[in-house]
């Protein structure tokens, strides 16, 4: 038995033993492991990061370990090591990159010295790396330095490494099992040397970097913002009238919560690494903002144009209709339409005409006496429509009234006046009209769906909203927008766009919104992979569930009705137009589309 060997059991058995034949550092590490009750006898480490932490902490580091990979390579023909394992830690002590004799590397497994296990102290007890990281030296221990028995079989030799600040950043591991080749004066000498020039490096290339990235934003030809690769603040222009040296350092979107993002982040690179982002931006400029809007800009040109007709029309008392797929948003068009009309100061009134069975539409929207029938209200209702006196009536799928309804509407809107159920009492109202419907109200005239007279009286100002997959580019506008009212900012939201863009989104903002709420859910601290994003998107979608059915369970469509398809698309199914485009009448046409039952 040799001298540590007896101090170790002694000290371990709590006999009266001199810790002065010990390293200083040594002999501090074991009182520190009694007094935190670290077992003697433990052979590996429990603490260990979950596989999406690990590849986080990876990618963080990417990097680094490659930095340590290349300078290992030039140096490792100068090591005289027996089967070494070679071991890069993050500052915390975590495994981040294990390299080297294979045999080494399945008995280090027993011992969880392997990739996401922490190697510290309060895990494992005194060992080499976490007196590196305590230290900041390079540090030597064999066999019985150590103080948990799981590591009396190796020697290692551990260093640290220094980031840009001066800091301990990470912690290069050397070690040899049953052999002491590893905690050679040697090999201490080389990897101090080893991860000065590492530490040199990391310095350098920082200040390659931010040199890189000063020169950028002295280019800059608009506003913005210059940010490194994990999206801390570098330089804001001077046009953004923003004290810059509060914001350096700090995250990005901090800053964005107070400007308006004019497009997406552009990457900037030295030698072609991606080195950081610009962000152009403008100041928010809320006393000269006159027009209303809750929704988000938006960076498409289709849109723009859509809402700059929102804004014309939006002043003029002339009832609009809104065409729009199911989640595009057509509430937030018509609010926008009220709250930037001449009646901003009156009531919205909305009532969703699909969602309510006749009966009960017709109470909704005319009121009722007093015991006007059975189980009515002992008061009377005054109705929407008369609610809407001086504001704005918005009925939304006003394609799924009744004929009766319509008729009775329509009365209302050519003398401007209703009666309550029950009531003989005729009420003057004046509103503005504002209608919806995810159906074209054309066709359903030709089809004999809708009055044409009510027709007439609606679709005065007509607004079609572009679909979110006409307007992909707002993609990324809508993620922002989520992140920054839930204050969560991912640094993968740019790979989640990337996949984003290609579903069609049928369910436009809506489902946009739904597969939002789902991955702030499932990956609020985690990143997740491509595959995940895709199934994220995919368990919201209902339209790839029914061409998938389709495409097992129907035949091909035929030319024909490939071509019929395409045409009604293009002419929003106005049958008359169609029929001219295809060159036959319209009652050829409506038969054929009940043959392919296309609607």
């Amino acid at each position: 038995m040799n001298v540590k060997e007896r101090v170790w059991k002694g000290f371990i058995a709590q006999d009266s033993v001199d810790l002065t034949i010990l390293p200083e550092e040594v002999a501090t590490s074991w009182l520190h492991c009694r007094a935190l009750e670290v077992d003697p006898y433990a052979r590996k480490s429990e603490a260990i990061l979950t596989p999406p932490q690990l590849r986080e902490q990876q990618r963080k580091n990417e990097r680094l370990i490659a930095l340590v990979q290349q300078e290992l390579r030039m140096y490792e023909a100068y090591f005289k090591l027996q089967l070494p394992v070679f071991i890069l830690t993050d500052a915390n002590g975590y495994i981040l990159w294990r390299d080297g004799h294979e045999g080494t590397k399945r008995i280090a497994n027993d011992m969880s010295f392997s990739e996401g296990h922490r190697w510290h102290e309060q895990d494992v007890g005194t060992n080499a790396i976490s007196l590196a990281i305590q230290t900041g030296a390079v540090m030597s221990l064999t066999g019985y330095d150590h103080y948990a028995v799981g590591s009396h079989a190796w020697a290692c030799t551990a260093a640290a490494i220094y980031d840009e600040h001066d800091k301990v950043c990470a912690v290069l591991d050397i070690s040899s099992h049953l052999n002491d080749s590893a905690a050679a004066q040697e090999v201490n000498t080389f990897m101090k040397l080893l991860t000065a020039t590492i530490s040199s490096k990391i310095k350098s290339r920082y200040l390659e970097e931010r040199k890189q990235l000063v020169d950028y934003s002295y280019r800059m030809t608009q506003p913005g913002v210059v940010c490194d690769e994990f999206e801390r603040i570098v330089k804001i222009s001077a046009q953004l009238f923003v004290d810059e040296a509060q914001w350096q350092g700090q995250p990005i979107h901090a800053l964005l919560k107070e400007q308006v993002l004019q497009a997406l982040p552009q990457p900037i690179f030295l030698d072609d690494q991606m080195i950081g982002y610009f962000y152009p931006v403008v100041q928010q400029e809320e006393e000269t903002k006159q027009f209303f809007y809750q929704g988000v800009p938006s960076k498409n040109e289709a849109y723009r144009a859509f809402m700059a007709q929102v804004e014309k029309v939006a002043s003029s008392p002339l009832p609009v209709h809104i065409y729009g797929e199911s989640g595009s948003g057509k509430e937030v068009i018509a609010k926008t339409l009220h709250e930037n009309s001449a009646v901003a100061n009156g009531p919205l009134v909305a009532i969703n005409c699909g969602a309510i069975s006749e009966s009960l539409l017709e109470s909704e929207l005319f009121g009722y006496a007093p015991g006007a029938f059975t189980g009515a209200n002992a008061k009377g209702y005054k109705g929407k429509i008369a609610e809407a006196h001086g504001g704005t009536l918005f009925l939304d799928e006003v394609d799924s009234m009744s004929k009766r309804m319509q008729a009775a509407l329509l009365r209302v809107l050519e003398n401007q006046e209703v009666t309550r159920i029950g009531s003989t009492k005729v009420e003057r109202v004046s509103f503005r009209i504002v209608t919806a419907s995810n159906r074209d109200l054309r066709a359903e005239v030709e089809a004999e769906n809708f009055r044409m007279d009510l027709f007439y009286r609606l679709y005065v100002c007509p607004l079609s909203i572009p679909p979110l997959r006409e307007r992909k580019e707002d993609i990324f506008v809508f993620m922002q927008d989520y992140c920054m009212k839930k204050n969560w900012y991912p640094y993968w939201l740019a790979t989640a766009y990337e996949v984003a863009q290609h579903y069609e989104w049928y369910g436009n903002i809506r489902e946009l919104n739904n597969f939002l709420e789902r991955l702030h859910v499932y990956y609020e601290h985690v990143e997740p992979t491509r595959e995940q994003l895709q199934q994220t998107i995919e368990m919201g979608t209902i339209e790839r569930t029914k061409r998938k059915r389709l495409q097992q369970n129907v035949a091909p469509m035929s030319e024909e009705e490939k071509q019929l398809r395409a045409v009604l698309e293009q002419h929003h199914y106005h049958i008359s137009k169609a029929a001219a485009a295809l060159g036959m009448a319209r009652s050829t046409l409506y038969r054929k589309m009940k043959r392919y039952n296309l609607k």
